[in-house]
C-alpha cells in the first residue's frame, strides 16, 4: 500500500494496491517517517480502517488531522464492544461522530466545563443496553486516559449508539417519527395560540422526550405502571396542559391505533407545562 497523505505523526491515509481503495493506517510514528508516495512499512502498522462510504472516509480523514489517534482507538474499542453486545448493524459514521465526541468531551472535562445531560434518567431507562456500553466506554477512558468522566457521558455515548442504528431499512420510520413530532408540536401551538421558543432549554428537553416517546410508541414499549392516582394529581394541577395532552392522545390513537397510558400522558403534561411556563 502507498501513502497518500500524512494525517498526523501516527496516522496516514494510504491507498491499497489490490483494489485502489483509500484506507486509514495507524502506527506509532508511521506518519513521522513517511511522505506521500512511500510504500507503507507493514511492520509498523497497528490498525487499519477500511470504510466503504467515501464521504465517511473523507470525514474521518479530516477529523484525524486534528485529533490524537488515542480517541479513534477508544471509539473503535467501544464500537467493537457495542457490535458484540447489541448484535446490530451500526453505521460507519459512528467512527467519526464518536471519535469527535470523545475528544471534545475529555477536552471539556479537563477544562472543568462538564455539560450535564438532562436526559440521563430516560436514557438509562429506555436504552439500558446502550447505556451499559456507555459505562463500559467510561471505564476504557479511565483506564487509558486516567480521566473519570461523569455518568452523563455514558448517556451521551448511548445517544451516538442509538443514532448509529438508523439505516436505510428504517428510514421510513425516521421520516414518520419526524412528521409525528412536527404534528404534536403544531397541536401544542394551536392549543395555546403561541409560537414556541425553540431556543429554550425546556423546549430542547421536551423535544428529546417527545422523540423517545414516539420511539417507544413504534416499538410498543410505552410506559405503563398503572399509577392512575399520580396522573390524577398532575392532571388536576395542570388542567390546560391536560386538555392539550388529550388532543395529542386523540391524534396518536387516530393515526397509530395505539392508546397512550396514563404514565405517558403524565410526562407529556409535565414537559408541556415546563415549556409553556417559560416560553
Amino acid at each position: 500500500m502507498e501513502v497518500v497523505k500524512i494525517l498526523n505523526s501516527s496516522v496516514v491515509l494510504a491507498r491499497r494496491g489490490e483494489d485502489d481503495k483509500e484506507i486509514i493506517v495507524m502506527g506509532k510514528g508511521i506518519g513521522f517517517k513517511s511522505k506521500p508516495g512511500d510504500v507503507v512499512n507493514e511492520d509498523e502498522i497497528e490498525k487499519v480502517y477500511v470504510l466503504e462510504n467515501e464521504t465517511i472516509s473523507s470525514d474521518l480523514t479530516a477529523l484525524m488531522k486534528e485529533t490524537p489517534k488515542e480517541y479513534l482507538i477508544l471509539a473503535d474499542e467501544i464500537i467493537s464492544y457495542a457490535k458484540h453486545t447489541l448484535s446490530r448493524h451500526l453505521s460507519d459514521h459512528l467512527y467519526v461522530s464518536l471519535t469527535d465526541h470523545l475528544y471534545m468531551a475529555t477536552k471539556r472535562f479537563r477544562d472543568n466545563m462538564t455539560i450535564q445531560n438532562r436526559m440521563l434518567w430516560e436514557v438509562k431507562k429506555f436504552y439500558p443496553q446502550e447505556f451499559s456500553i456507555g459505562m463500559h466506554g467510561l471505564s476504557l477512558i479511565h483506564n487509558q486516559l486516567g480521566l473519570s468522566l461523569p455518568e452523563e457521558e455514558a448517556a451521551n455515548i448511548a445517544f451516538h449508539l442509538v443514532n448509529a442504528q438508523q439505516n436505510d431499512d428504517n428510514m421510513n420510520q425516521v421520516m414518520l417519527m419526524t412528521g409525528t413530532v412536527k404534528d404534536v408540536l403544531n397541536i401544542i401551538k394551536i392549543h395555546y395560540q403561541v409560537e414556541l421558543d425553540t431556543h429554550s432549554i425546556n423546549y430542547s428537553r421536551f423535544l428529546t422526550h417527545l422523540q423517545f416517546f414516539i420511539q417507544r410508541l413504534f416499538e410498543h414499549k410505552t410506559l405503563n405502571t398503572q399509577d392512575h392516582e399520580l396522573f390524577d394529581q398532575i392532571a388536576s394541577k395542570y388542567p390546560q396542559e391536560k386538555q392539550c395532552v388529550l388532543l395529542i392522545k386523540e391524534y396518536i390513537e387516530a393515526r397509530f391505533e395505539h392508546t397512550i397510558s396514563s404514565e405517558e400522558m403524565m410526562y407529556l403534561i409535565i414537559h408541556i407545562n415546563r415549556v409553556m411556563s417559560r416560553n
